[in-house]
């Protein structure tokens, strides 16, 4: 004899869907991060390309300091004692992630589109410009980028 199913009420359907959903959107929000790091990263980018192009003397040492950094800070962001010294819950794995190539790319573009115009247009301080369009890229429209890379992941 065949044992009898429980089918679930709309309501407990809805509530099932509910909570699949948020539990989506937290993973999604846990993959970004805390709102500082783009906006530090997008001024160390900005400070870095000033830097470059009014003080060229500074670029060998500057250079050296700020992969450093980037270096250390991406190590304390994807281990897990490092992710609770800067109040960062677990990150999400990286297999979650698109590929680094799809969340650089938009920078990497600019850089080629940069390179190519401020030659052509004989735009003055053109790193700078560079450093500007970078920062305010990785701070403003880099994390809604990278949203969107894992909402669409999340549809296929």
């Amino acid at each position: 004899m065949s044992e009898p199913t429980n089918e679930p009420t709309p309501e407990e359907a809805a509530a099932a869907l509910r909570t699949a959903r948020e539990s989506r959107e937290r993973m999604l929000a846990s993959a970004l991060g805390a709102r500082w790091i783009p906006v530090v990263a997008g001024l160390v980018v900005f400070g870095y390309t000033v830097a470059i192009d009014l003080l060229p003397w500074t670029r060998p040492w500057l250079t050296f300091v700020v992969l450093g950094v980037a270096l250390i800070l991406v190590v304390l962001l994807r281990t897990r004692t490092g992710g609770s010294l800067l109040g960062q819950p677990v990150s999400v794995s990286s297999r979650a992630l698109p590929p680094a190539v799809l969340r650089v790319a938009p920078v990497l573009g600019l850089a080629i589109v940069a390179a190519v115009a401020v030659p052509l247009l004989h735009i003055p301080h053109g790193t700078i410009v560079y450093g500007a369009l970078a920062g305010l890229y990785i701070i403003f429209l880099g994390p809604r980028f990278q949203l969107w890379l894992l909402r669409r992941r999340d549809k296929d």
